[in-house]
């Protein structure tokens, strides 16, 4: 699999008063695409013991997006991984146009003692799927 390429919708209330979407909305946009990578490869958050957060997001704004109603395209993937953290990556663009680009870092955490853990085997099989070629 590798990359994924998702929908990401814009809303109209997501324009700010300069006519073009404003920054905070991108990070939702990231979520939203964040979530569909792991879905799609089968994730399942009902590991006992184990959580992760997001401890860095990353935003280059490369091109200022104005709403549409059609959804513009999401490009994501896993870019590395560590012991206990991984970087998500993201692409945002119209085939054409680059909008943004992205890098999320996720550290896993281990529950019971509050403090970052290591990958779990299952999830870091199903993780290394998700690298770009």
């Amino acid at each position: 699999m590798a990359v994924l390429t998702v929908p990401a919708h814009l809303r109209w209330g997501d324009m700010d008063i300069f006519k073009h979407i404003n920054n905070v909305a991108y990070v939702g946009y990231l979520e939203d695409a964040r979530v569909s990578l792991l879905a799609s490869a089968g994730f399942a958050p009902d590991l006992d013991g184990f959580g992760q957060l997001v401890v860095r997001h990353e935003i280059d704004y490369v091109k200022p997006l104005v709403y549409q109603a059609e959804p513009i395209e999401m490009t994501v993937w896993i870019e590395s991984m560590g012991n206990s953290s991984y970087v998500i990556a993201y692409s945002m663009h119209d085939g054409e146009t680059e909008y943004l680009r992205a890098k999320t870092t996720m550290v896993c955490m281990d529950l019971e003692r509050g403090l970052p853990g290591r990958i779990p085997a299952q999830l870091r099989e199903t993780y290394s799927q998700l690298m770009r070629d």
